[in-house]
């Protein structure tokens, strides 16, 4: 630059182009040259000033009439009458953006009236390409041009530069992604120096260069100042990404070879391209984010297209769908549901579910919709299995179709199947007999008969539905070849619903066959349905050992792939073994993991398996008021109703019955006899019901309803498992003469211990050695007691060893028992005056003592004294504690 200017102070006009990509530092060369034109007595005219030339007026007149060639051109001779004086030197930015002639007309000057004066011209200029008009042909005729090439900084002087700016020196891996990233460009270099203090100065883990920072900014301003075509072609190799090529550009974009060859060279130049490919990611996304949405989505769409066509697999092809947010071709919605498929293999259920979603909004088919809608309910479980029964129940999102959002015999189905997956049997039966008769009268569309496909799996959280509903609506023939006659099915388009006419569940496999089963499947979104259901056949077998071990076994693996919900899944379930085997305390713990992981999740299983095991543990372990808490979490729409619903019944009526009120029990345990009767598949779910209820008539004085009870349980259920076997026989043992209850409770204890249920076998244990103290017999009593007391101790449960201290000797004799029943501590409610029960009641159910006081026309201070007589004859001291003494204001059961 300085030789060209020596050169132009003898006389000779020059054109100087410095050409480079954008942020090559073309422009500071210009400003630095001008200073040293200025230091060495040069004129240096900016755009502006060139500006201010022609504003001035004419330099002289002609005479009229004179010949165009005599005629002087007011910019040549006012440039001319400079360079006279000192060279003159114009620096002109970005000439491409003049739309006026003055570019024009000061080249013509350069090449005729101005070829031997002074006058130099600096131009900075991208590569051809990048230039909106004819400036690189213009050029191309001026007599003395120059052009200087701008080139990338190499790896050193990058690093040295980077150095610089940052104030210290870089290691060796970031010297090399220093030059990697910026591919020699000051401005990224800058650009990413600046992103090095941020990261310096920032917590640990902070990417660099990070997403929608400095760095992706500058590189997108690049793109941009680069020209509409180098902006075009970088939007295709954000598109394309990893599969870019000239190729796949020239189709997504639908330029010729020679425009994509042009706009990767500004690019290039430009320092954000390597090879095909833009530097960074964050550089793709950045572009992809900036860019008009509707041409972003059609070159989506193309690359989606030009990758398949390359032989992208479903994954890859589906990203772009989903940045696209639509599907509207059948090959796109096919391309959707293998990708949700393949990234489930991978365990990503959040990729899974994104696609799944965007297939079901762009599905047409009412029940292609419905089946895409159950599909991702059960992907949902691996994330978030509390939550996503109540998204899908309580709102079924359903576009316009034409039978209406109410009358689609597809919505209709999928809300019945939903229900009958939470366990409300009734409910969907009746929406599918709805459906049937739609069907009947020729008013719904056909179903697909791939609509079965997925939608049984999610029926394996409900206990009781696989054998009995899963069987029926798939096939009448059992996987060992049985037939059965299924009585009352109602078709629902295809849709089967119906029970076994024999009232009994499908022949339960033995269990080396469950373990062989259990053995040879791995996790996943389809065996998780047989899975659940196996696990359970092992607890109704008695062996809730191996159950639970299996648990442990699919719990880790979830854990270990990292699928949360069905590690939350099997945590659940290894609550309901520890339960089934009587080790409160690890029950305890599970199953309160999960209920802080649940929260307030209006879910059925939830409700009705983990925090019901919760409540049952609470109240054998003797935390009454924390069951009372659990009791007063809401709990779902329809619940009662459901078969989750008779589980949590049964475990409030033995709280019930455990705080001394056993009407309120009573009415519990008949209710779930109520609800089992109805469903008559499912009479065999809870055949514990009459032993429950007899206890409580016991706890009543009324033997007789009680051995009513047990006779009708004996009639239906006589090759029960061991422990329902050994709990009837324990309750039976309560009202047969003293001399027979040993034998009894001896054989009530076999069947426990067969059962593995700890807890049980110590009750029976207990009331086996009241018995021998009843007959006399020390020494018996004795050893019965302290092996009850050392499982109750290894159980964790406080009423037991409560009542095994109160069965030790006392001085020297043993303590009292009633002839019948079972022991039962005074009532204290009874010490209670009319007035004080009354106030007692109220304050109970949260009334305040101003409104006790309005409600029984008594003063707040009467009040006041008759509770504090009540929380003295009731040995409390809050009115928290009032609700287990005096009768709970519980939910009624239907």
């Amino acid at each position: 630059m300085k030789a060209l200017l020596a050169e132009c102070e003898r006389g000779t006009s020059l054109t100087v182009v410095l050409e480079g990509g954008v942020g090559s530092g073309k422009t500071d060369l210009m400003e630095g040259f001008a200073l040293h034109a200025v230091d060495n007595g040069a004129t240096v005219l900016s755009e502006r000033d060139l500006d201010g030339l022609l504003s001035a007026g004419p330099v002289r007149t002609v005479a009229p009439g004179a010949p165009e060639s005599t005629r002087p051109s007011d910019l040549s001779d006012r440039l001319g009458e400079l360079a006279e004086r000192a060279p003159v030197v114009i620096c002109l930015d970005q000439p491409q953006e003049r739309e006026d002639s003055v570019w024009r007309r000061l080249l013509a000057a350069l090449r005729r009236r101005l070829r031997k004066s002074s006058v130099m011209v600096v131009v900075p200029l991208l590569p051809y390409g990048g230039c909106q008009g004819d400036v690189h042909c213009e050029l191309l005729r001026q007599p003395n041009l120059h052009r200087l090439r701008l080139g990338p900084l190499d790896r050193d002087q990058a690093a040295e530069l980077c150095a610089t700016l940052h104030g210290g020196p870089l290691d060796d891996s970031d010297r090399e992604a220093v030059h990697t990233l910026s591919g020699g460009s000051p401005l990224l270099v800058r650009a990413l120096a600046e992103e090095l203090d941020m990261r310096s100065r920032a917590e640990a883990g902070v990417p660099w260069p990070s997403p929608r920072g400095l760095y992706s900014r500058v590189a997108r301003d690049c793109v941009c100042l680069s020209g509409p075509l180098a902006a075009s072609v970088a939007l295709g190799l954000a598109a394309l990404r990893e599969f870019s090529d000239p190729v796949g550009l020239a189709a997504v974009l639908r330029l010729d070879g020679a425009e994509i060859a042009r706009g990767l060279h500004l690019l290039r130049e430009a320092g954000v391209v390597d090879g095909c490919r833009l530097r960074h990611p964050v550089i793709e996304d950045e572009i992809l984010e900036h860019a008009d949405p509707d041409h972003r989505s059609e070159v989506l769409l193309r690359a989606a297209e030009q990758v398949r066509r390359c032989g992208a697999g479903a994954l890859a092809t589906a990203r772009y769908l989903l940045k696209v947010g639509t599907a509207r071709e059948p090959w796109q919605m096919a391309v959707l549901q293998r990708a949700a498929d393949e990234a489930l293999a991978r365990d990503d259920a959040d990729f899974a579910v994104a696609c799944v979603d965007l297939a079901h909004d762009a599905a047409t088919d009412c029940w292609e919709r419905a089946r895409l809608a159950l599909k991702r309910y059960v992907v949902l479980l691996r994330t978030d299995p509390w939550r996503v029964e109540h998204q899908y129940l309580c709102r079924i999102e359903w576009p316009e179709c034409h039978h209406g959002a109410d009358a689609c015999p597809a919505r209709t189905v999928l809300a019945a199947l939903l229900m009958i997956g939470c366990g409300r049997l009734e409910e969907g039966g009746a929406m599918l007999r709805a459906v049937a008769a739609q069907v009947d009268t020729g008013e719904a569309n056909a179903r697909p008969d791939h609509f079965n496909e997925g939608w049984p799996w999610f029926f394996c959280l409900t206990p009781g539905i696989p054998d009995a509903w899963s069987l029926a609506m798939s096939s009448e023939r059992t996987a060992c070849g049985e037939e059965h006659d299924f009585d009352g099915r109602v078709s629902a388009d295809g849709v089967s619903f119906g029970v076994c006419a024999n009232g009994h569940h499908v022949r339960p496999p033995a269990v080396h066959e469950i373990e062989e089963h259990l053995a040879a499947w791995t996790l996943g979104d389809t065996t998780l349905a047989l899975i659940v259901p196996e696990l359970r056949h092992l607890m109704a077998a008695g062996r809730a050992d191996l159950a639970d071990a299996w648990c442990e076994h699919f719990q880790s693996e979830a854990a270990a792939r990292g699928v949360e919900g069905w590690r939350q899944l099997f945590t659940a379930l290894r609550a309901e073994t520890a339960l089934a085997r009587g080790r409160l305390t690890e029950a305890e713990s599970y199953a309160r993991e999960i209920v802080d992981l649940g929260g307030d999740a209006p879910s059925h299983w939830l409700c009705g398996q983990v925090v019901t095991a919760l409540i049952a543990v609470c109240t054998a372990s003797g935390q009454y008021e924390e069951a009372f808490r659990l009791l007063d979490r809401p709990v779902p729409d329809g619940f009662f109703r459901s078969l989750h619903g008779l589980d949590y019944l049964r475990a409030r009526g033995q709280f019930l019955l455990a705080v001394g009120r056993p009407h309120l029990a009573l009415s519990d345990f008949l209710a779930v006899g109520r609800h089992t009767e109805r469903c008559a598949a499912l009479l065999r779910a809870h055949p514990t019901w009459r032993i429950d209820a007899a206890e409580a008539w016991l706890a009543l004085d009324n033997p007789q309803e009680a051995q009513q009870l047990l006779e009708e349980h004996e009639n239906h259920f006589g090759g029960e498992s061991s422990l329902v076997a050994g709990s009837w026989l324990r309750v039976r043992a309560q009202f047969a003469p003293p001399s027979e209850r040993p034998g009894l409770l001896n054989r009530a204890a076999e069947y426990l211990q067969a059962s593995g249920n700890s807890w049980e076998l110590a009750r029976v244990l207990v009331d086996l050695a009241e018995a021998y103290q009843g007959l006399d017999q020390p020494a018996r009593a004795d050893l019965t007691l302290r092996k009850a007391q050392q499982l109750a101790e290894e159980c964790g449960a406080g009423p037991l060893r409560e009542r095994i201290a109160f069965l030790g000797l006392v001085d020297g004799r043993p303590a009292v028992r009633v002839a019948r029943g079972p022991r039962r501590a005074p009532d204290p409610v009874a010490k209670l005056s009319d007035s004080e029960r009354r106030v007692a009641v109220l304050a109970s159910r949260g009334m305040t003592n101003r409104e006790i006081s309005s409600e029984l026309f008594i003063t707040v201070s009467t009040v006041e004294q008759h509770l504090t007589r009540v929380y003295k004859k009731l040995d409390i001291t809050s009115r928290q504690e009032l609700p287990l003494h005096i009768e709970l204001g519980l939910p009624e059961t239907a």
